[in-house]
């Protein structure tokens, strides 16, 4: 037996050349050939003979070739591949397009088995193009009888090699149960051993079932104990006392343009409160889009500065980055340092000397001295070159992509105080997607949660519109319209360059459209993600300050930007979009209370499911009625348009399955609480994330 470390390479077949072809999907070990799962499986269950076959069904049927050949259409240009089956109950033609290659492999007299769908055509009965392989006549066969799994490969890698190289390291690999027996009998669930054999080799959708449940049951218990370990080490550390200082908070709102609601007042309080304590805060401040979520963040900021401390920000894209550095220096900017560091930008600002520009090595410096108190930035902060001298606080904006690993970095980026103790900063994760608090349970353990619901007063809703191809002329000429009267517009795009594959619009092209032909007598912006980060900074500068009425972008705007005088948003190819994204999109314009607009334009071809997604944003402005649709009509492959790779590392687990999701919660205190089985959870669980430190058993 081999341990789920072992190399891939172990197995017998895979050479050099496949073994870089499964790198790129990930698999380099036993294990993780194991946890690779199918994405679906061809039901190939149906087994009859040739005489017994119906037109139209799928089936398995096994023979002896009488006759093989391979010619050249001469109208068509293709190869055709021509061969009677012979199962001794009748015979039939079987035929292949484009794969000469068959004439070589498959001779006369070879014994397979075909799997396909029975057609009819002039000549009688066929099967056209049907999966096959050579068996024994005692059988072995693998990739055309019952149901088959599939899974993604990469080009120079087939489905049947992937097939058999996951075969062979299920049969050779050493899994070890790590959940109790009692857990098992008492949820209904497979051995971990099982599942996997019945997720790779199953003999029935039932048997997929199961499979699917145990190893969801298993994701959703690897994330508990993640949070609960996380947990753990919050509990075991103490972090700095922030103290409230009433006066600066106050000075700081008063000079708003704005009131807070009572939910911001509320979560400042509560966030307050958890600084105040020796206890390291653990919070999620969750909120739709344009709630406000910021000026709670930076009052939080401003009161661990004035103790003394540092705070952290963390943004998922150098656009946001430079945007929440503009927001802190406008509110904090008199009272406290201020530092930016992105991949490509770094500046600080002091309340003697305004805004410098610094080289990435200077910044460092001054945070590493704690001259800086507040710093905003990518995952670039990650890096082993930047060091806090006494970090308090850290904040992530929108935590969904934000992972495991990367939060751990942070939480072991402790802090050095002058009482020479090692303290653990306060976190505070921000967030507009809607969590539900069993998936809040899922990430963080026992977290604590934080939510604005209210929109600031006098925000009115956006009037959202589905557009027509031949109505274009009119939405443009309502643009024109707003743009004379000093309004700004947004146009979306999903791509930057045009695709042979999608009908859908590119950046590129629609930019030099419009700034030719709509839009020829403004000023139009381009901004996508290929352009520098220096770039993309000057290009959003000149759209917030006006010097650009429209302003042509992909998908770098979705996330928090706050342009004031933008009422319309444009989004072209809008089902190409997760609900909730282009709820986010939506929410960038009409952010100062004035009427604001979003129009939505379809792919050329797009079905009536797109036609009903996009019916959704109009009749819906709440978020989490969008993420519920989202989830529904998209399934748990997604979450709420994004990707879910860094925020909850699931493949079969449906993160909005409350009751399971208590149920793996008790099973993840009841394993960590087993001494025994705690230590096979913590082997299980750092060989799977390979994120938390195992703890001392």
């Amino acid at each position: 037996m081999l341990s789920l470390n072992t190399p891939i390479s172990a197995i017998s077949g895979v050479g050099e050349t496949i073994l870089n072809k499964l790198a790129k999907l990930g698999i380099t070990t036993i294990g993780q050939a194991v946890y690779y799962y199918p994405f679906r499986y061809d039901d190939f269950s149906h087994r009859t003979t040739i005489n017994r076959a119906v037109t139209g069904e799928v089936v398995n049927i096994v023979g002896t070739i009488d006759i093989i050949s391979t010619r050249r259409s001469p109208r068509q240009h293709i190869y055709v591949t021509e061969a009677i089956l012979n199962d001794g109950t009748g015979k039939l033609r079987v035929v292949w397009f484009n794969q000469p290659f068959l004439s070589r492999n498959l001779q006369a007299g070879d014994y397979v088995s075909l799997a396909g769908k029975i057609s009819q055509d002039l000549l009688g009965p066929l099967i056209i193009s049907p999966q096959y392989e050579k068996v024994n006549k005692t059988g072995g066969i693998q990739h055309t009888s019952g149901l088959v799994p599939v899974y993604s490969t990469i080009s120079g890698l087939t489905i049947k090699q992937l097939r058999v190289i996951i075969n062979r390291a299920l049969t050779l690999a050493k899994i070890e149960e790590w959940l109790p027996p009692d857990l098992l009998k008492a949820q209904k669930l497979l051995t971990l051993k099982e599942a996997l054999i019945n997720i790779h080799r199953p003999k029935n959708w039932t048997d997929i079932e199961a499979a699917r449940h145990r190893l969801a049951f298993d994701e959703l218990v690897t994330l508990q104990l993640q949070g609960q370990l996380i947990r753990e080490k919050w509990q075991a550390s103490q972090a700095p006392i922030i103290k409230f200082n009433e006066v600066l908070t106050k000075k700081i709102i008063s000079n708003w343009p704005f009131q807070l609601t009572n939910d911001q007042r509320r979560c400042s309080w509560q966030i307050l409160q958890g600084l105040g304590s020796n206890q390291p805060m653990l919070r999620l401040l969750q909120g739709d889009v344009g709630s406000g979520k910021t000026a709670v963040a930076i009052l939080a900021m401003a009161n661990v500065a004035d103790s003394g401390y540092q705070t952290a920000l963390i943004a998922p894209s150098e656009v946001l980055a430079h945007q929440h550095f503009q927001t802190a220096v406008a509110s904090l900017g008199k009272f406290f340092s201020i530092g930016l560091l992105t991949r490509t930008q770094q500046f600080l600002s002091t309340p003697e000397e305004g805004i410098k520009k610094m080289t990435k090595k200077q910044l460092a410096k001054e945070l590493a001295l704690g001259q800086c108190l507040i710093v905003i930035g990518t995952q670039a902060l990650l890096q082993e070159s930047v060091d806090f001298y006494k970090l308090g606080l850290l904040v992530v904006d929108e935590q969904h992509r934000f992972g495991v690993e990367q939060r751990q970095l942070l939480l072991n980026k402790k802090l050095f105080t002058e009482d020479n103790k090692n303290l653990i900063a306060h976190f505070l994760a921000m967030t507009a997607t809607p969590i539900p608090r069993s998936l809040a349970l899922s990430l963080y353990g026992d977290l604590n949660l934080s939510v604005i619901k209210t929109m600031p007063s006098g925000r009115l809703p956006v009037a959202t519109k589905i557009v027509e191809d031949e109505d274009r002329s009119k939405m443009y000429k309502f643009i024109r319209q707003l743009l004379d009267k000093g309004e700004q517009a947004f146009i979306i795009c999903p791509l930057v360059d045009p695709s042979d594959k999608l009908a859908v619009k590119a950046v590129t092209d629609e930019f030099h459209r419009l700034a030719t032909g709509e839009f020829k007598n403004y000023k139009v912006g381009l901004l996508h993600g290929r352009l520098s980060g220096a770039k993309k900074q000057a290009v959003m500068a000149d759209f917030v300050a006006g010097n650009y009425q429209v302003l042509v972008a992909t998908a770098v705007i979705e996330l928090g930007i706050d342009v004031p005088g933008a009422t319309v948003m444009v989004i072209e190819s809008a089902d190409r979009f997760g609900l909730a994204q282009l709820h986010q999109y939506r929410g960038r314009v009409g952010r100062r209370g004035q009427q604001a607009y979003c129009f939505l334009l379809k792919s050329p071809g797009s079905g009536t499911l797109a036609e009903r997604r996009l019916r959704a944003v109009v009749k819906y402005n709440s978020g989490q009625e969008l993420a519920r649709l989202d989830l529904m009509w998209r399934g748990p492959g997604e979450l709420y348009g994004y990707e879910q790779t860094g925020f909850v590392e699931l493949q079969l687990a449906n993160i909005f399955d409350q009751d399971l999701i208590m149920v793996a919660h008790k099973a993840a205190l009841a394993v960590l609480s087993d001494r025994v089985w705690r230590h096979k959870a913590m082997a299980h669980l750092a060989w799977k994330s390979g994120v938390l430190d195992v703890l001392p058993q």
